[in-house]
């Protein structure tokens, strides 16, 4: 990581990734010679994330059991509003400060996760059942009382994957009220 300043924890990191709608999943064709990436739906259970998958389609053509693939998160991102329109302007009437306006009004807030990984396909009922039961009340945790049947019915529909996690970092840029940039993992 370039920006040093700006990495976090892995447990930061852990937490992007529980906080995120999604991930996605960058893919190579070698056919095509073109990159794929796609968004996923996924769950992290300890060090493993989760995701399921229809039986076939083109993601499906490029991934590898055993290979190694990266997932990037974004759980926040948003332009500060530290300045106000007044101390821009007077900002923007003194040359060496110009640098306050590209550091801190035009730039972007974010925390970031990237996670390399080793693939495979769950086979075990059990953790299918676990990970799918997980995935269902990230994202659907007010119908569980269904899951029994939706599993019933759709779960020999999919398939499961999991990304058991080898490498995993955090990055954050994040502006205090006074329109600091809260380097080094600084958290107040």
């Amino acid at each position: 990581m370039r920006r040093k300043d700006r990495e976090m924890n892995p447990d930061f990191a852990r937490e992007v990734i529980d906080q995120s709608s999604y991930g996605s999943l960058a893919l190579y064709d070698p056919d095509k010679k073109q990159t794929y990436s796609v968004n996923l739906s996924l769950v992290r259970l300890g060090d493993c994330l989760y995701f399921h998958s229809a039986k076939a389609g083109y993601k499906l053509d490029l991934l590898k059991e055993g290979d190694s693939y990266g997932l990037s998160f974004v759980s926040y991102a948003q332009v500060p509003d530290v300045f106000s329109r007044d101390k821009l302007q007077a900002l923007a009437q003194e040359p060496e400060k110009m640098g306050l306006l590209l550091s801190r009004v035009f730039t972007t807030e974010y925390s970031s996760a990237h996670v390399l990984g080793r693939l495979r396909l769950v086979r075990d009922p059990e953790e299918i059942t676990r990970a799918m039961e997980a995935l269902c009340k990230k994202y659907t945790g007010d119908k569980m009382d269904f899951f029994p049947q939706a599993m019933a019915v759709g779960g020999s529909r999919i398939l499961v994957y999991a990304l058991d996690i080898q490498e995993i970092h955090g990055k954050r840029k994040k502006l205090d009220p006074q329109g600091e940039e809260m380097k080094w993992q600084r958290m107040d």
